[in-house]
């Protein structure tokens, strides 16, 4: 318990430094002065402009927040930056509504605010900087919903969005099939969502990961992606005030990227670590306490009742002795038959392998690489062959060592000169034959694009494959750390495999790219 106690501090500890030098690089970064060339025009127009007063949208965490006559969050970090070189004191509008701040913007009572998604409806009032924040939209359900693959899974059921955002804009316009439930704010669409009114929500991730961590939607999960990975939000301004828009971008292209990552990391990097709960602690130990007690009376009487059955066993084993011996000769004939078996499977694969590599000598470019991706997939079934014909226990397969096979016959496949780190973590020794094959080609496909579209460029790629066995299910969450090159048509033809293979597991996933791409698998207990 001491020692527990004192692990606890030193975590705290160590997480509360963390805090304490990130917060400390952040004011540093805050502090240094960005210098900025304005014109004696843009110069002239500050100084007859001291004071705007703004719009907002004040529930829309991390970006941004209104709270107790305080403007904060990502975009409130900006405007600090924004005032700081300019001189202009911005203040935002007490008590104003979304709705409202697009209705002044359109009447011209009011000229600007610090961020907008960029729409072609609102360009027709609005001018834009370039886009200085960016986010992608992904879809939330309850925990318990079915798979959902996509927007496209969403057509002829109930979304909710909440009502002026461009959101609803832009699936209106390429889902119309999509009956959109407008709600008055994010919260209000996410307790649609929990009550079962609509079936799902879209918004932004940074918002989204937010409201769950932080207002207690237990229940939701980030179910799928969208189309829509890169929403542009950009400082708009109406159309009169376009030098306001000239000076702003003017700023925005001094601020390094560093300061960018550092207002970011500080809203939505940043995880929280609840700590240790002795009183609970406590009272685990007693359960256990009390479990074992139970257990240690239970085998005190069981070993009374084994010793009046080892005299009678010790008879039957004699007799049994002898059937075990023919049993045993029986078993190793098998053996070696099965083995032969998969012996000869992995050969004529390896047949079939030598026969496409042939062909590819009289194909064009894009079917050699269609033969290629092939290959790799029957490479991955024959390599399971192989390892069942080189291990003495035939019906499992030592599950890292396939995958660190499997990753360096792909890399191999490919002449992979940037060879990424592989880093395999596995709470699971050997696996059965009958899932390994589809696990197998699900691999095969994510180890393969990673290569080809996410780390081909990259010289300190890393895959980590990360394999864990629960209480009822097998998770499975697979990342790389590369920018994907836009290759849908392969890509996808990628993902009907994967969907087809997780099938046959019983199972389900979700992706997500953010720093890289993730993949997360559930299957059922079957591995």
């Amino acid at each position: 318990m001491f020692f527990q106690v004192k692990k606890y501090t030193l975590y705290c500890f160590l997480f509360l430094t963390t805090l304490f030098l990130l917060s400390s690089s952040f004011c540093s970064a805050k502090k240094q002065s960005i210098i900025i060339d304005f014109t004696p025009e843009e110069q002239q127009w500050i100084k007859e402009h001291p004071i705007i007063y703004h719009g907002y949208e004040p529930n829309w965490p991390p970006y941004e927040i209104y709270k107790n006559g305080e403007y904060k969050g990502i975009v409130g970090d900006y405007v600090s930056i924004f005032e700081k070189a300019t001189g202009i004191d911005f203040r935002p509008i007490k008590d104003i509504t979304w709705e409202e701040s697009l209705i002044e913007l359109q009447s011209g009572e009011i000229n600007m605010v610090p961020c907008a998604g960029i729409t072609d409806e609102r360009k027709s009032y609005l001018l834009f900087t370039k886009p200085y924040i960016s986010d992608p939209l992904v879809i939330v359900t309850t925990l318990d919903a079915e798979f959902i693959s996509g927007l496209k899974g969403l057509e002829n059921k109930k979304v909710s969005v909440p009502v002026n955002y461009y959101t609803g804009e832009m699936i209106s316009k390429d889902f119309p099939k999509i009956q959109l439930v407008y709600e008055k704010s994010i919260k209000e669409c996410l307790e649609s969502v929990t009550l079962g009114k609509t079936k799902a929500f879209v918004g932004s991730l940074g918002v989204v990961s937010y409201y769950i961590n932080h207002h207690g939607f237990t229940n939701l999960k980030i179910a799928a992606p969208t189309i829509y990975k890169n929403t542009q939000i950009g400082f708009a301004v109406t159309k009169k005030w376009e030098p306001l828009r000239d000076i702003i971008q003017k700023v925005l292209d001094k601020i390094p990227q560093k300061t960018h990552n550092h207002i970011r990391n500080k809203w939505i990097s940043v995880k929280y670590d609840h700590g240790l709960d002795i009183h609970q602690l406590i009272i685990y130990s007693i359960y256990i306490f009390v479990f074992l007690l139970i257990i240690f009376l239970a085998i005190l009487m069981w070993n009374k009742a084994l010793k009046k059955e080892i005299i009678k066993r010790k008879h039957i084993e004699k007799k049994l002795e002898k059937t075990l011996q023919n049993a045993n000769k029986i078993s190793e004939e098998r053996k070696v038959l099965l083995q032969e078996i998969h012996h000869r499977v992995k050969n004529n694969l390896q047949i079939i392998i030598s026969l496409l590599r042939l062909q590819k000598g009289h194909s064009s470019d894009e079917i050699k690489e269609r033969l290629d991706e092939a290959i790799t997939r029957i490479n991955a079934i024959s390599l399971v062959h192989q390892k069942v014909y080189q291990t003495k226990d035939l019906a499992n397969i030592n599950l890292r060592e396939y995958i660190c096979s499997l990753t360096d016959e792909i890399i191999t496949s490919f002449s992979y000169e940037n060879k990424p780190n592989i880093i395999i973590n596995t709470n699971i020794d050997d696996v059965d034959l009958t899932p390994l094959i589809p696990l197998a080609l699900i691999l095969n496909e994510l180890i393969t694009n990673s290569i080809k579209y996410g780390l081909k460029e990259k010289d300190d790629g890393v895959i980590k494959i990360d394999i864990q066995k629960k209480s009822n299910e097998f998770t499975m969450n697979y990342h790389d750390n590369g920018t994907w090159i836009d290759n849908s048509d392969k890509i996808n033809f990628g993902l009907s495999l994967i969907d087809t293979f997780t099938e046959q597991l019983d199972g389900s996933y979700t992706r997500t790219i953010n720093g890289g791409t993730t993949y997360h698998f559930i299957f059922a207990e079957r591995l």
